[in-house]
């Protein structure tokens, strides 16, 4: 059986699939599983993978149309038997690629916030999304297309790091002394894309919380992340016990990340990095939906406000927006103080793993 994933979506969505990636491999074993990608993120995520037997890396975003069609229809020659949307892939593009692949079963979801111009009609097996259950829970659905009776759990997610970036995170780490340290990770930043930037805690506000982590535990503190602004601010601000941790590179951060103690994070694809490498997670939530979103199988806290309206963002190509105005405005992610995240991270810090 020849299967093609879609995982056109960015490194948190794809971590998400990679438990349900396990367990299709597991319940078919003969089957030859390809991976499509448009994110060098998501294709070193997925290279070093056992289950996944070729990955296709198209760059829709930058190159043309015209050589994007070229590359589909190269993969079209591929006769798969089935091809599958990861959850959330709720836009027209993502189902309109799924038709234009031409595999006989094309697997995609049906989203509570949908419309006929999302063409969720051209897949011709289509499974309801379910509201307030984690991403992960909802591509183990996709399983029962394959074995309604596979009657597997879904384990946690899976990052595949070579010994080699292993040796030369252990190098950088005694290159800035850190190994003697509890380190903190950071990621203050987030994207941008559908105004997540209002996904972002006060970047101030992390100036407080990393300073009285510092102060109290000793701690370094490693910044994640691509946005520069940000963590050169954050980096002027807390001097010299702060250190630029990411790279270029995935599988050279997800290395780093993994000595970290402690990771301290907005809703992002490092949260589920870190959750991931299973580093406890203190994860700060605004808008969107922890139940569906937590940091899945390792120990977390989750800080959130329990407003009225909040959660209000869900899957779909629409921008984030909030009802309230002016200072109120994303008053979700505005009104969780410092307090409340530093009280987190101690109860990670001082409790004792497995007990």
């Amino acid at each position: 059986m020849k299967i093609l994933v879609n995982a056109l979506s960015g490194i948190g969505d794809a971590l998400m699939f990679t438990p349900a990636l396990k367990i299709l491999k597991e319940i078919i074993p003969n089957s030859i599983i390809d991976i499509l990608v448009m994110y060098s993120a998501v294709r070193d995520l997925f290279e070093n993978n056992p289950a996944v037997h070729q990955v296709y890396f198209v760059d829709f975003f930058k190159q043309s149309k015209f050589k994007s069609l070229k590359d589909v229809k190269k993969l079209r020659k591929n006769k798969y038997d089935f091809s599958v949307n990861v959850y959330p892939s709720n836009r027209f593009e993502y189902n309109f690629l799924n038709f234009l692949l031409g595999a006989k079963k094309r697997i995609s979801f049906k989203y509570v916030y949908s419309g006929f111009f999302r063409m969720e009609y051209l897949n011709n097996i289509i499974i309801p999304e379910e509201k307030n259950i984690h991403n992960v829970i909802q591509n183990i659905k996709i399983l029962d297309v394959f074995d309604k009776n596979h009657g597997k759990e879904a384990g946690p997610m899976q990052i595949f790091i070579p010994d080699e970036f292993m040796n030369k995170a252990k190098k950088w780490m005694s290159e800035n002394n850190l190994s003697e340290n509890t380190l903190v990770g950071v990621h203050a930043g987030s994207s941008t894309l559908k105004n997540h930037i209002n996904k972002r805690w006060n970047v101030d506000k992390y100036v407080l919380l990393l300073e009285k982590l510092m102060k109290n535990y000793n701690a370094k503190i490693l910044l994640f992340g691509s946005e520069l602004d940000v963590n050169s601010y954050l980096q002027n601000k807390l001097g010299s016990d702060s250190v630029q941790a990411s790279t270029d590179n995935f599988l050279d951060s997800a290395a780093r990340l993994g000595f970290c103690k402690l990771f301290v994070t907005n809703d992002t694809a490092f949260l589920h990095s870190a959750s991931a490498m299973e580093v406890p997670v203190v994860a700060i939530f605004g808008y969107t939906n922890a139940k569906e979103l937590y940091p899945w199988k390792t120990r977390n806290v989750v800080v959130r406000k329990e407003l009225d309206c909040s959660p209000c963002f869900y899957n779909s190509p629409k921008p984030a927006r909030c009802l309230w105005k002016d200072e109120n405005e994303f008053k979700c992610i505005k009104s969780i103080e410092v307090d409340e995240v530093y009280k987190a991270c101690t109860e990670l810090l001082d409790k004792k793993p497995n007990l």
